[in-house]
């Protein structure tokens, strides 16, 4: 029995480590070790206001969430590939264990959500049976199967009629026995949608190969109508403006048409107005759905949303210099470059960071307008503009040695993230523990010198680089 046990534990420990090896592992070990960082910074913050109790649900439930997060993201991807038709028919043992190492994954994740020592209860159940469809809805995506699309509108849809559902009903679903008697059941859907994420070949495992492989190519190409309305206006403003700069022969702006017409700012503004568009939508929508105080109140949390605007930004004019190498190295040919590779870093730098801080000033203002908008008072709005301090650090992404391949943008942007915010928080936390000084603001300040040293220091790396633009890759 012992040694059965040890083979199969053996072969989870395999087909973990063989599915997971499609993620790039520098980047998930700082998605990782970030996210606990982070985790325990917030923990340390929720037990210094609500109690050691709070804190300790909080963990809890985080770690389950993150079990299943690492599932669908790491490992499922991984999975639905090494479980092909052929294998699932000639070697159809490891069919089963990826649906028993699946299948133990998401219970463990959903019993640690609902064991976790929670100060009020009175939700829980609802909230379980989301998490549940949730969970078996992207399970379904990743794997391609058809009832996917239809349990992601279930769950969508029924989050908007959430508050018609009558309080004592809630509330029954939520006592202990009742969450303890609907563990099994759960159990028992989860295992049979597992079952389906990975099929024993047929006619039905090929089709999902087929679904999945239409969703991948859909999902890289633009919508027809945003291409329509967004994407003529954006190219004509960069002709306009690489027009303009040719004839004033403007040499810092000139260097940044190297990196092609997906880094002009026209795009980042278009992006941000459609997002800022989406974030007033859905505040209207919540608006009419729930009560005017709670929407007021999460208004600025809104508002925040535009945070992703300068993160998606920096990272794109920070890989793009790989993107267009043949082209690029021509720019070198032109009169008005300098000809040291140590002047044209430091040109390409300057412009790099002064749209980057462009794009990050043009997000905070839309930010804190919208804040304005929904009546957010003055402490809203300071909050408001300490979380987009906080993501400031991120334009330093760009100063970077251009002429090597080795550098991730994406990694660097999540490590300068995690750093800024793990470190002001704890710095902001501290400060306000002895001055009771607002624990947001001091962080900002904090995140502020960070980016001051990280800017500073990725101009030196771009001044001692070779040259951005090597001759040597045209090929």
């Amino acid at each position: 029995m012992s040694g059965s046990m040890s083979a199969r534990l053996r072969d989870y420990r395999m087909l973990w480590h063989a599915a997971v090896t499609h993620t790039n592992p520098r980047l998930s070990a700082i998605t990782r070790w970030g996210t606990s960082a982070l985790a325990l910074v917030v923990a340390a913050a929720v037990a210094y206001n609500h109690g050691p109790r709070a804190a300790l649900a909080l963990l809890w439930c985080m770690a389950s969430a993150f079990l299943l997060l690492e599932w669908a993201w790491r490992f499922m991807p991984g999975a639905v590939k090494l479980c092909s038709p052929a294998y699932a028919q000639l070697v159809p043992q490891i069919r089963r264990r990826l649906v028993e190492l699946s299948w133990l994954l998401c219970c463990v994740g959903i019993a640690g959500i609902a064991s976790a020592p929670y100060g009020n209860t009175s939700a829980l159940g609802g909230w379980l049976f989301w998490v549940v469809l949730s969970v078996v809805a992207v399970g379904l995506g990743i794997a391609g199967h058809r009832a996917a699309n239809a349990i992601f509108m279930t769950v969508c849809v029924g989050t908007l009629f959430v508050s018609n559902v009558p309080a004592g009903l809630t509330e029954m679903l939520s006592h202990p026995l009742v969450i303890v008697l609907s563990l099994p059941v759960y159990a028992g859907v989860i295992f049979l949608a597992v079952r389906a994420m990975f099929p024993q070949g047929g006619e039905r495992h090929w089709d999902m190969l087929a679904r999945r492989a239409r969703w991948a190519t859909a999902a890289g190409k633009s919508d027809p109508l945003v291409e329509q309305l967004a994407g003529k206006q954006a190219k004509g403003w960069y002709a306009a403006t690489l027009r303009r700069d040719s004839t004033r022969r403007d040499g810092r702006r000139l260097v940044l048409h190297a990196l092609g017409p997906g880094a002009h700012l026209g795009e980042s503004v278009v992006t941000l107005v459609s997002m800022a568009l989406t974030v007033a939508a859905i505040g209207i929508f919540a608006l009419w759905r729930a009560d005017a105080i709670m929407v007021k109140g999460m208004g600025w949390l809104l508002a925040s949303m535009l945070l992703v605007v300068p993160l998606i930004h920096c990272v794109r004019i920070g890989q793009l210099s790989g993107s267009l190498a043949s082209e690029q190295a021509l720019v070198r040919l032109a009169p008005i470059m300098p000809a040291s590779a140590e002047s044209f870093n430091c040109r390409l730098g300057r412009a790099l960071l002064l749209q980057a801080l462009a794009v990050w000033g043009l997000s905070t203002a839309t930010g804190l307008l919208l804040a304005a908008l929904g009546e957010a008072g003055p402490a809203e709005l300071l909050s408001v503009a300490s979380l987009f301090c906080m993501v400031l650090p991120v334009v330093a992404v760009p100063l970077r040695d251009h002429a090597s391949m080795r550098h991730s943008a994406a990694a660097t942007a999540a490590t300068l993230l995690l750093i800024s915010v793990v470190e002001s928080l704890i710095v902001g936390g501290a400060v306000n523990a002895f001055t009771y000084a607002p624990v947001l603001p001091v962080a900002a300040l904090v995140s502020i010198g960070f980016t001051v040293v990280v800017v500073v220091r990725g101009l030196r790396t771009m001044r001692s680089a070779p040259c951005a633009f090597p001759a040597g890759r045209m090929d």
